[in-house]
This record gives structure tokens, sequence and C-alpha cells, in this order.
């Protein structure tokens, strides 16, 4: 509580003994005296007392607090001070001999302390005069004369270590009423102390004292009136969450239970609870008393913990049972009402730190005997424990995982979405077991591995996936190796602990929940020798998903290439398998215009080059819409055309067959190869010339092409654009002197911009594009359909106008900030940063907003740069133009923009930024000079949460 401090009185006092002067015959305190202001009982009024400072009472100062209740300053000249037990025996004086005054409606305070020492917080010492003060009964006298102006007395019952007992603040101080015991309390302790660790208001109004507790407890206060408490009828409490183990939140919340209110508006005054229904007992439960009415309506969560936390509305000092005894068989909780449970809750053997919680489906006294209907909580709260104590509870999920902060059901596989292609039981000795030993599987959908069991058998696991993150996959391989370095060395996707790959007649089991996915049995493994699936096996499974084609021996065979980063165990894991046997590298094949059998024409070196390549399309799926591209500078037969993404060592992924067919290819044709055949479900491709089963990567792969075990061409990528292929530059590809290195160069290639169905781009099976049209740095710009040269901005063309950084909901969602143009320019080249004056080093490293397609914002526009660009997910904001990375800061935070190692514009602030309260420019300001400041003018709160790309409203 924020109290302000009356003016200090500028007193320079001095004590001394209190002398024996005046008439004490008639009553008066040994040594009291006569008083200057001749002061009449009443006019002066004692409101405050110290006798049990911090710590040792001989450390500490003891003092009290005399009011002034007059109009006119009183002297205090000659006022006698006594501290006496309670009958008046055995007083200790001290005579005030200053010209000491206390203002009309000030407070005073007088200490046991001289003057060389008294702190603040004392207006006068009178040293040890008054002797000890008692911390169990004592009186305290204010005398002028043998008139006693006021006295108190007081008891035990009153005094705290380290608290004042007060007058209660709610009453004007009168000696009258501060008689009545009843209307004295003790400081409250939940505000700042008014000297090291002590409480009170010294010099200070006093604050209201708490309503005394009924005598009855089925009877409350609302604010000074008196009223029977409003009894719960039954069903309308739910217990509805219990933290019966907490872990990282044991100081700050403790243990807890939640009740939901259902139905009604009822007190919790006189509500019973407690954690063993077995042995309940009316006369011994724990009960809600406090005087106030604890009253609550339908749609309320009640939270009952054992420490104070910011949602707790009582505290309890109950402790629940972790685990069943031979007293408590069923460990739970209950709540009841006059003798009789309303409610009661049973829950397993808790977890550490979360909170057993039901579903909000199931919120009924029924609901919640159902286990089913329970699960352990998710969100966390405090420093970490799961559950949402005093709030809502969500919705319950089996299997919850996080995605990007928002936490979901991890979304589980399901037969025929999983196809064991390769398992490495036996690494070489040079690698290590079972470090070394990994397995992989192909799936055709997109799933989590969450819950996901890796095991021998359904009766034999070994390990299931879990953590709090979702572990998405797919669809296409799966690689999972041993937890490690030397597993990690394969950059697999995930990583798996106990399950050791036995080295003879091994079997690896893959299932959910016990159920059986696909189970595959590897025999006896050589040392170093992975265990694959044949591809044409993989290709029957993407067409069938009968998981039982790899059972047969025939579908497996040894591995035949060595893998990365070792060069010594032979496998491909996380790629394509190499074909079981191999195709034959040469043939015959039938002449379509004779229909005679002839000798395949393979193409030689410098025959062809790879020109095109879409991994990555958006209108269909990669399984369907993926190809790539050659470009023939001679006449040959496909047959027996080697493809695969790895060329060192030589690994074929699929080849054209050598039978049936010669498939001509003549000079200057532009040959589509795609994943399907059929237009209606690859994008609309062209007819491609063969169908191959090579799926492509879509970062860090490769491509190459070959013959009979030789390479013709290859590429290698770090990246592709969803939904645009790869193409080398038109001008490059030279008929009569073709050079295949021309593609292995990045700066000769770029992304496609001309469309060959509603979303994807590209030129498959035709001519492409010139990369950059000539262009020293250019962007597609999609109001011309066109490339053109980026306009960077310059020193005073861009400002920030606005921001938002304290969004509710999900901060790095939902934080977005608006840049105004001056002039019309491309922001692609523009680094943002959450730095009001970066270093060189931190420009440097910074990224730009990148992109392929011009970032264009013409002058008098605003540009809306955000964390997330779906309207579903940053909080339905107008189209987004670019986004940015970093947080921004609720305070203390900045935003700086350059092109370069040149700071175009930066705006930081100090000052905490409200929940969902925009802070923008105004209207009248678009000189990036002016707005470094957001603390201050120019800037202003928005009114409410700002008006991104709009433009903003004149600053009051």
């Amino acid at each position: 509580m924020n109290r302000r401090t009356l003016a200090r009185l500028a007193l320079v006092v001095s004590f001394a003994p209190l002398l024996a002067c005046g008439d004490n015959s008639s009553g008066g305190t040994e040594g009291a005296g006569s008083c200057v202001a001749g002061l009449a009982g009443g006019e002066l009024v004692i409101t405050e007392y110290m006798p049990d400072p911090k710590g040792s009472d001989a450390d500490g100062i003891e003092w009290f607090e005399v009011y002034n209740p007059g109009t006119t300053p009183v002297s205090l000249n000659g006022v006698g001070l006594v501290n006496s037990k309670a009958d008046g025996t055995d007083a200790e004086g001290h005579l005030i001999q200053t010209d000491v005054e206390i203002p009309p409606g000030a407070y005073m305070t007088f200490g046991a302390v001289t003057d060389e020492t008294r702190p603040e917080y004392i207006d006068y010492g009178y040293g040890s005069d008054l002797g000890s003060m008692s911390n169990a009964s004592g009186m305290i006298t204010v005398k002028c004369g043998n008139v006693v102006v006021d006295e108190v007395l007081y008891d035990a019952t009153k005094i705290k270590d380290g608290v004042s007992t007060i007058f209660d603040g709610e009453v004007d101080p009168d000696t009258t009423d501060n008689d009545d015991l009843t209307k004295w309390c003790t400081s409250p302790v939940d505000v700042d102390p008014y000297f090291a660790s002590e409480f009170g208001s010294p010099r200070q109004p006093n604050p209201t004292c708490p309503l005394a507790a009924p005598e009855d407890c089925g009877q409350c206060y609302v604010g000074p009136l008196l009223r029977d408490a409003v009894a719960p009828q039954p069903g309308q409490l739910v217990i509805s969450e219990v933290m019966a183990n907490a872990g990282l939140s044991t100081m700050s919340v403790g243990e807890w239970f939640e009740l939901q209110v259902t139905d009604g508006e009822f007190d919790l005054n006189c509500l019973q609870y407690g954690s063993n229904t077995t042995k309940f007992d009316p006369e011994t439960a724990q009960v809600v008393q406090q005087p106030e009415c604890l009253s609550v309506k339908a749609g309320d969560t009640v939270l009952f913990s054992q420490k104070q936390w910011d949602e707790t509305d009582y505290v309890i000092k109950l402790t629940l049972n972790d685990s069943p005894s031979e007293a408590n068989p069923n460990p739970g909780v209950f709540i009841a009402w006059a003798g009789t449970i309303i409610d009661e809750l049973h829950y397993p053997k808790p977890k550490d730190g979360v909170a057993w919680s039901l579903d909000p489906g199931a919120t009924t006294v029924a609901g919640n005997d159902d286990p089913a209907n329970f699960c352990f909580a998710y969100e966390s709260f405090a420093e970490g424990d799961l559950g949402t104590p005093g709030l809502p509870n969500p919705v319950c999920l089996a299997n919850p995982c996080k995605d990007n902060g928002q936490v979901r059901e991890a979304v589980s596989p399901v037969p025929g979405d999983i196809f064991i292609t390769e398992v490495h039981a036996n690494a070489s000795t040079g690698i290590g077991e079972p470090a070394g030993e990994w397995l992989e599987f192909f799936t055709p959908v997109n799933f989590d591995l969450n819950g996901l069991q890796l095991g021998k058998s359904a009766a034999d696991v070994d390990f299931t996936f879990g953590g709090e993150q979702c572990l998405s996959v797919g669809p296409g391989l799966v690689l999972l190796a041993r937890d490690g370095a030397t597993g990690e060395m394969l950059a697999p996707t995930a990583t798996y602990t106990g399950l050791g790959l036995s080295n003879t007649s091994g079997n690896l089991w893959i299932g959910v929940g016990d159920v059986e996915l696909d189970s595959m049995p590897y025999d006896s493994p050589k040392d170093g020798v992975a265990r694959q699936v044949d591809p044409a096996v993989v290709s029957e499974f993407m067409v069938s998903l009968d998981p039982a084609l790899n059972d047969p021996p025939e579908a497996r065979c040894d591995a035949t290439v060595p893998y990365a980063p070792f060069n010594t165990d032979l496998g491909t894991p996380g790629a394509d398998n190499t074909v079981c046997g191999g195709p034959p590298p040469t043939g015959q094949c039938t002449d379509p215009d004779t229909m005679m059998a002839r000798d395949i024409d393979p193409p030689a070196a410098g025959d062809l080059i790879i020109t095109e390549w879409m991994a990555n399309p958006s209108q269909v799926g990669d399984t369907e819409g993926e190809w790539f591209e050659l470009f023939a500078d001679a006449d040959f037969d496909l047959n027996g055309l080697e493809l695969g993404k790895v060329w060192d060592p030589y690994s074929v992924g699929d080849f054209v067959p050598t039978a049936g067919d010669c498939l001509e290819v003549k000079a200057g044709e532009f040959v589509l190869i795609a994943r399907s055949g059929d237009a209606a479900v690859n994008g609309g491709l062209p007819a491609p010339r063969f169908v191959t089963k090579l799926s492509l990567g879509n970062s860090n792969a490769g491509l190459f092409v070959g013959h009979g075990g030789v390479e013709l061409d290859h590429v290698a990528y770090a990246s592709t654009s969803d939904g645009e292929s790869t193409q080398l530059s038109a001008e490059l590809v030279t008929p009569g002197a073709l050079d295949v290195a021309v593609n292995d160069d990045p700066l000769n290639l770029c992304f496609a911009s001309a469309l060959y169905n509603a979303s994807d781009a590209g030129s498959p099976g035709a001519a492409n594009a010139s990369c950059g049209g000539g262009f020293v740095d250019p962007c597609f710009d999609t109001a011309l359909n066109a490339m053109r040269e980026k306009h960077s901005p310059g020193v005073g063309d861009i400002v920030i106008s606005e921001f938002l950084a304290n969004p509710s909901g999900t901060e790095t969602d939902r934080e977005w900030f608006e840049v105004l143009a001056n002039a019309d320019v491309d922001l692609n080249n523009v680094k943002p940063l959450s730095k009001f004056a970066p270093s060189p080093a931190e420009l440097a490293a910074a990224k730009v907003f990148g992109g392929t397609d011009c970032i264009a914002v013409t002058a008098g526009q605003r540009a809306l740069i955000a964390r997330k660009a779906d309207p579903a997910v940053n909080g339905g904001l107008p189209a987004v133009d670019t986004t940015f990375g970093f947080s921004l800061a609720n305070s203390a935070g900045a935003i700086s923009l350059s092109v370069g190692d040149l700071v175009l514009d930066a705006v930081q602030w100090a000052t905490s930024q409200g929940e969902d309260i925009a802070t923008q420019l105004d209207p009248g300001t678009s000189n990036p000079a002016l707005n470094d400041s957001a603390d201050a003018a120019p800037w202003c709160d928005a009114v409410g949460p700002g008006t991104p790309k709009q433009e903003n409203p004149a600053c009051p």
C-alpha cells in the first residue's frame, strides 16, 4: 500500500529525566509535573505503539505515537510520558523540558533513543527513562501535571514481533475510543516496512484495521454489515484440479487444489475441506474462516493454495498425500458443508510439479469421479510447474506438445504411416556399438514422434519419444540415430536411447500405444553393413501402404555404398536406398519407328546438363509435384540413365529401365523427369519423359544423372523456395559447347518467377528465363510481372512510425512495427535489429528481410513488418509486407533499420509498454532524426492496438 507521507516535523529536541514537580497528591504518577499548555484530558491521543521491535528489544527501538486532534499547535513543554504495568505499578517516566510542539492534525513519535541516535521516524527521544515496554501487557500514559491527557492499556493479543500496534485508522482518534481494545490491531505487513523489516505507520495516519472474525463461521461481513453466509447447494462446486506434489513452485504457490463454480451465487465461508475421505470427521475438518464474505458465482475458479500467490483465493494449511497409505488408502481432496461431503476427487500417484486436471467438458461432481476425464496438466505457471491454478482448465490432451509456443495434441501415426526402410544394427568397431546404430523409415504423411515406441516387439518396448516440444516429421524418410556425439554426426531427425539392436536374428518393432505400426526382421547383419529395403519395394508401399512388404527376405539386401562422415560402414542413412542388385548399365530397347530391337544409344559426357529442378512445390505435395529438367545437346536414349542424390560415392536411387521402348531424346530438347505423370495430381505439368521415384530434398541436397556408373552432371543446393523451381540462367545453356560446371555456381542460378500453375513458378520442359536479366541486384516485381533492380532506401527514406511490443496472447506471434516510406523503396536489403545503436559486428551479422519478390513501398505508404504473416496467428493484422525474427522488449527496447553498415532509423524506449497498446509517431513527423525516443513527443500511446498500415491519428 502506498501512503502519502505527511510533512516531516522539524524538531530539535533533547531529553531529560522526568522531574518531580507539581502536586502529586491527587493520584498522579510520581514525577509528573506541570504542563505549559495546561492540557485537559483528551487533548492528545495515543494512536500507535511498538513495544516489540524486530529481534532483541535491547537492540531495537521501542516507540509510541501521539496525535493532536485540535486545531491549534500544542506545546509539550512540561508534558510527562509514563510507561508502567497495566495496573499502574512500576512506573517510569520522562518530563519534556523543551519547547516542542505538535501541529494541529499531526502525529508525533516518541522513542527510546538519544537525540544523537534518533532515526528519521522518531521525532523525540526519551532515552532510557521509560525503561523497557513489556511484550505481554502494560500501559502508556501522557500527563500534564496530575491530569491524565490520555492513557492506553495493551496486552499480548495485540503485540507481534517487529510489527507496531495501531488504533483503527477508520476511527477518528479519540481518548475514549482508544480505550476499546477491539479497535486496536497489528499493522499490516503486506506493505513496505518503515524501517528494515519493521512494519507500522509512524508519523502518519494509520491504515484501517481488518474486521474481527464473527463468532459464528456461518456469518460474514459485506463491508461493515454482518450477514448469514449463503451455503452452496449440491452440484454447485466441483473440484477441478489438484497439485499434490509441487515442484518448482513449492515456495511461491505450494500444493493446491482448485474449485469450479458451476451454478448460483453463494459464500465459501464455513466450507470444510481435507485430504482423507476415509477418515472424514466434521469436527476436525479444516474450515474456511475469514471475516469477509468469500462470495463466488457461476463461472468462477477458486484457488486454495499453501502459499499466497497472485491467483490465490484462500491460503490452506493442508498437505496433500503423494501416495496411498494405511491411514489414507485413496488419496484425494474433499469439500463439505455442515458435515456433509459435497464433492471429492481422487488422483493417481502425482508427478512432481504436474497438476491433475479435469477436462472442462466434464465439470460436474459425477464427471470428476471418472479418471478418464482427467489428464496431467500441460500449461506452465509460476516458476515452470504445469497446471492452471485459479484459471479455467484447458481441454485435456492425451499427448500434448508445444508447436511454436502453442500447445496442441501430438499427431500420432496410424497403420500404413510407417514403413521401415533400413536398419544398421552392427556398426563397425571404428564407429562402435551401440553408439553407431541407427534406423530409418519412410512415411507418406506428416506426424509427431511424441509417443512413438521403439523396441523388438509390443512386449519388449525399449524407448518412447517424449519431450515438451512437438517432434514433427514427414512426409519422406526419417532417420533415427542413437543419442550421443556419434549419432549426432549423421544429422538425424531425432535420437533415441535404450534400444539396442541385436546382431543376430534381429527384429525392429515400431508402434504407438503398444499397437504395431511396422516391424521388420533384419536377419544377421554383417559387420559395418546396414540392411536396407529395395527401392522398388518402397515404391510399392507408397501405393499400397502395406507395411508387411518389408517382411520377406527378398525385400531386403545389404547396403553397398559407404556413408558420410565415417566412410567406412555401408548404408544410406536418411537418403534413398540403392537398388538391390543394381540396374543393368547397357542393353537393348525397341525402336519406336521400326519396332525392332536395337542397342541403346546412351548419353556421353557433355551431352546433357541439369537446367532446372522443383524440389518444393506448393500447389501439390512433394511426392506428386517434384520434377527436374535436362537439356540435351545430342541425340541419345534415356534408357539406362541412372538418377540419384549422392554422387560421391556414386549412389543410384532410381534408373530408367533398359527394356521396352527406346526413349529417344533429340538435340536441343528440354527433357522433363517428374514424380508423377498425371497432370491432374502433379500440378499440371507437361507430359514427362520419365516418371521417377527419386525424391528431391528441400535443403542441403543434391541431384545427379549418370550412365553405367559414370556421372554425367550433378547439382548441389543449400535451399529451395516454396513454389519456385531453381533454374540455370538461360544464357548459360550453350548448345554445341555445353559446360556442365556452370550449374555448380549458385550465382548462375535463380528461383523461377513465371507461373506454370496457380501458385508454382518454373518452366518445366521449356527454356528458362535469364536470371536477373542483367540486373546487379534484382527482385521480381509482382505488379510488373518482371524482374527489376532493387531500390534500397537511403538516409531519410524510411521512418519507424508505430510499434506494438506488448500484445495480448503469444507475443512472439503478434508483435509488429510499421515503417513509413518517404520515397519509393524496396525493403529487401534492409536489416532489422533490436539494437538502437548496433555495432559494426552486429550490423555485419544481421540478416536482411530478403526474398526474391520486391518488398516495394511507395512514397507515403506504410509497410507492416510482423513476427508472423498468418492473420489467424498474428491477431488478424492487415496484409504483412515482411517478417522479422527478434522479440520487441516490453521495456528498455529498441528497433533499428539499416542498409549495409548505415543505420537509416532507430527508435528506443525505456518505459514499460501497456498490453495491447501500440506506440505511434505523430502523423506530422516523418523525419527519422526526430523519432529516437518513444518515451517522449512526437511519440504517444495509440488508441488500443494501433493503426497498422494506416495513417496514425494525431497525438493529444
